[in-house]
């Protein structure tokens, strides 16, 4: 007995080479290709500008939530910066080992509180000039309010499905 499976695998005809040429030109189109490439870039010009004072650009994007909500468990931290629990876990365990984040217990000792060090702080204050100076490159490439109004419809909406 031949499974469905092997069926259909046998009956299913090779794609179409016009559609294969119709959705080839259509490929700058695609949403997530052009988000990838987007924040490629992006990247690349934090990184470059954050390098001399020795923090990444997602270490400063995490100290960013941290100061606007600290102290913040782990848990309300994931919720706002819509950051996955690994990658959450290890960012702020990196931060913490840079003495630029605190972690202590929460008031029902379950909960882990996370709050910018002192030493956070500072770092955080000497990153803001390059920062500065990243937002004015990447302005160039992207109408940056437009950028922001679209995050924020993007952040509203994520924050709801999940």
């Amino acid at each position: 007995m031949i499974s469905a499976a092997k069926r259909t695998r046998r009956t299913r005809s090779p794609p179409d080479p016009s559609m294969l040429d119709t959705y080839a030109a259509r490929g700058g189109e695609c949403a997530y290709g052009n988000l990838k490439m987007i924040a490629r870039v992006v990247s690349a010009v934090y990184e470059d500008a954050l390098r001399p004072v020795d923090l990444r650009a997602p270490q400063l994007s995490l100290m960013w939530a941290i100061l606007a909500t600290e102290p913040v468990s782990l848990s309300r931290l994931g919720r706002v910066s819509l950051t996955d629990q690994t990658t959450l876990s290890r960012t702020v365990e990196n931060l913490r080992r840079a003495g630029f984040v605190t972690v202590s217990a929460g008031t029902d000792g379950r909960r882990k509180m996370v709050a910018l060090s002192a030493e956070g702080r500072a770092r955080f204050a000497r990153a803001m000039p390059h920062w500065e100076n990243a937002q004015r490159r990447i302005e160039r490439y992207l109408a940056v309010p437009e950028m922001t109004a679209l995050a924020g419809r993007v952040r509203k909406s994520a924050r709801a499905a999940f």
